[in-house]
């Protein structure tokens, strides 16, 4: 399975390009750390890994229900 990151915020971090938010990654695990570091508060400002085969979010950082 493949994934990527996606946010309705702008993905910036002091230690990763931008383009670091772009990438599809081979690692659910390397996901998730990369979109983390993506947004000041993650737990204020959602930021989600999807699986791209199958569209699902396996990760979110708030507990909010996606809509």
């Amino acid at each position: 399975m493949t994934y990527r990151i996606e946010s309705n915020f702008p993905l910036t971090s002091d230690w990763l390009p931008n383009s670091a938010f772009a990438e599809i990654f081979k690692n659910e695990a390397t996901a998730v750390a990369t979109a983390i570091e993506g947004v000041d508060d993650p737990e204020e400002q959602e930021v989600r890994v999807i699986c791209v085969e199958t569209g699902e979010i396996v990760w979110r950082s708030t507990e909010e229900e996606y809509e």
